[in-house]
């Protein structure tokens, strides 16, 4: 026993002083691979930094190369438009509208018509205030073109009253400048929609014509020669003053050679005639004595009475009188028809001009009472007997005449008397024509009047 494990111990302490000791041959190998790999991480280092080296220089290069070209810019993608919805009606018509512009400029027009009928059905008038919010405006360039127009028209303007021929008629000088340019007028500004200057001529006539209208109101194609030299000449046609002057005196016109008149528009400022703008006023005052007082025989009243007579005048010889103590602020409103209320007392007639005379008819109907026969009442009620209607024919003899400038502006009295039926033959009165109690008529022109026009004034043969 003690020898085995002697043995034991000495194999054992053998072993570990085994481990302790060095082998020669293991040592020259770990060398070897020492050396060997010390070389290879040399040369690893080596490669390794070449392999920077040229990982730098390149970018050294790249970064020359980026600094001398140019960097492109890029653009920023649109972002998607949110489309805000309108808030009123009249917003949503003028999208629908400029869409329907879009699409008729684009060549599509169903789709364009469509957009236009939305449009109108949600503001009719939306067109309109498209125009007026200058929304659908032309081009800057055409702007400025019209500009430039209007710049060379006032030029040429300024440069036509330095063409003037000394003795030349306004007429003829106008008549040549209007020539000269070609057109009938101007606009003096850029106008957005239409203009008068586009009508032709003869449509400008047309509405002169209606301007006179067929109540001959010469006063308003007066007024409308005072816009431009296009309408003064206009206004000055032959043919509308000739209407006029048939309108005016009938079969007894004439020509204006014959009156020594140098126009037919001559003849009508100068030549004695009624003026129908308006109606002739008279106004009549009197003195009226009342009756004694039974209290006191000393005291005696007066009254101071004022009346007024008018008298209208219609083209186509129609007349009216109207006698009454109203203002003529509150009756010649009641004179504008030719049929006025039969309860006013408005009575009708004709007149006639001859030469710087008028003769007027009129006739009065009274209504008077026949005094009630004996009957007996007792079995039948009372019948209501009829009125018998007596006629008063009022026959006046007037005289145009002129005030300073004013011409035909008063009428006054050469005859008046009233012709009354009475049984088998006619009673005539006539009438003291003092200045005191038949004032002359002066005339009061009425705006009224003239603000309509129900016909123009038609084109008729001249009497010869």
């Amino acid at each position: 026993m003690a020898s085995s494990v002697a043995s034991g111990a000495g194999v054992s302490s053998s072993d570990c002083e085994g481990e302790e000791q060095e082998d020669p041959s293991s040592s020259q190998d770990f060398e070897d691979a020492s050396d060997k790999l010390s070389s290879l991480e040399l040369q690893d280092n080596s490669q390794f930094k070449d392999g920077e080296d040229e990982l730098t220089i390149f970018r050294q290069q790249w970064q020359r190369e980026l600094e001398c070209t140019p960097t492109p810019t890029r653009e920023p993608k649109p972002e998607p438009e949110v489309e805000v919805e309108p808030q009123t009606d009249e917003e949503k018509a003028k999208q629908l509208f400029l869409r329907g512009v879009e699409m008729e400029r684009g060549g599509k027009l169903y789709e364009a018509i469509q957009h236009y009928k939305r449009a109108m059905q949600i503001l009719p008038d939306i067109e309109t205030r498209l125009y007026e919010s200058s929304e659908l405006r032309g081009d800057t360039p055409e702007v400025e073109l019209e500009t430039e127009e209007v710049l060379t028209v006032e030029h040429a303007n300024t440069s036509d009253d330095e063409d003037a021929v000394e003795g030349e008629d306004l007429m003829s000088r106008l008549q040549r400048i209007l020539a000269r340019k070609g057109t009938f007028c101007v606009p003096e500004f850029p106008t957005k929609g239409a203009h008068f200057s586009w009508l032709p001529y003869e449509v400008v006539l047309l509405i002169l014509r209606w301007v006179v209208s067929s109540e001959l109101d010469a006063m308003s194609l007066e007024q409308a020669a005072a816009v431009c030299r296009g309408f003064y000449v206009a206004a000055r046609e032959p043919d509308i003053w000739r209407t006029l002057c048939v309108k005016t005196w009938g079969i007894e016109c004439g020509l204006p050679r014959g009156g020594g008149y140098q126009s037919w528009r001559d003849m009508y400022v100068q030549r004695p005639r009624l003026l129908l703008h308006g109606c002739y006023i008279s106004k009549t005052t009197y003195i009226r004595h009342g009756e004694n007082s039974f209290q006191d025989q000393f005291y005696r009243p007066w009254y101071l009475i004022d009346y007024y007579r008018y008298l209208r005048f219609f083209p186509e010889g129609l007349v009216l009188m109207w006698t009454t103590a109203e203002e003529p602020a509150a009756c010649v409103a009641h004179l504008r028809y030719r049929q006025p209320k039969a309860s006013l007392g408005i009575m009708t007639g004709h007149y006639r001009l001859i030469g710087d005379r008028v003769v007027i008819v009129v006739k009065k109907t009274n209504a008077e009472k026949k005094p009630a026969q004996a009957t007996n009442t007792r079995f039948r009620p009372r019948r209501k007997e009829p009125h018998e209607q007596l006629e008063q024919t009022y026959h006046i003899e007037l005289e145009l005449r002129d005030v300073k400038s004013r011409r035909n502006f008063q009428l006054w009295w050469r005859g008046y008397s009233v012709c009354s039926p009475r049984e088998c033959r006619d009673h005539w009165t006539h009438f003291d024509l003092s200045t005191g109690k038949f004032p002359p008529f002066a005339f009061s022109r009425v705006r009224g009047y003239t603000t309509e026009a129900q016909a123009p004034l038609l084109n008729t043969h001249a009497y010869t």
